[in-house]
């Protein structure tokens, strides 16, 4: 009489095989609509960030002097931002008067990886005053605005 209970070898592998074939096509999907996902969240908050500093600029002559990421916390951006915030990418958020114009301004995010920086420029250039720039050693995205 022949014991009948559990799998054999082959069915293992069988069901191995199979498993390994969903993971590979699954997995990339979900990475890159977790790319997508910070992408949008990055440009919502660099729009919500550029209204800020106009408000700034407003509430200060025209003058974006002075202009810092923390200073727009305090009543410029909406609640969820505070001095320490975190990009997408779990870097930071800086904002500074442009070294070139002082009646532009530059946001920058750190920690963002290259091939998301290339999908940030991408979507960003047509709000932009100049071509953003990324600095692959540092992993920081930077774009000029007005």
């Amino acid at each position: 009489m022949k014991n009948n209970k559990g799998f054999t070898i082959i069915e293992l592998i069988i069901a191995l095989v199979i498993i390994t074939v969903i993971l590979l096509v699954v997995v990339p999907v979900g990475q890159k609509a977790t790319d997508n996902g910070r992408i949008a969240n990055a440009m919502a908050s660099m729009k919500a960030i550029q209204t800020a500093a106009v408000a700034w600029a407003n509430d200060n002559g025209g003058q974006y002097t002075g202009l810092t990421f923390a200073n727009l916390t305090q009543g410029y951006l909406p609640a969820q931002f505070t001095p320490t915030s975190t990009n997408p990418w779990q870097g930071n958020y800086s904002v500074n008067v442009n070294a070139n114009d002082s009646t532009m301004f530059d946001i920058s995010l750190t920690n963002v990886p290259a091939p998301s920086a290339a999908k940030l420029t991408t979507a960003m250039t047509k709000l932009t005053e100049t071509l953003p720039s990324y600095t692959a050693s540092s992993q920081t995205w930077t774009t000029t605005l007005h």
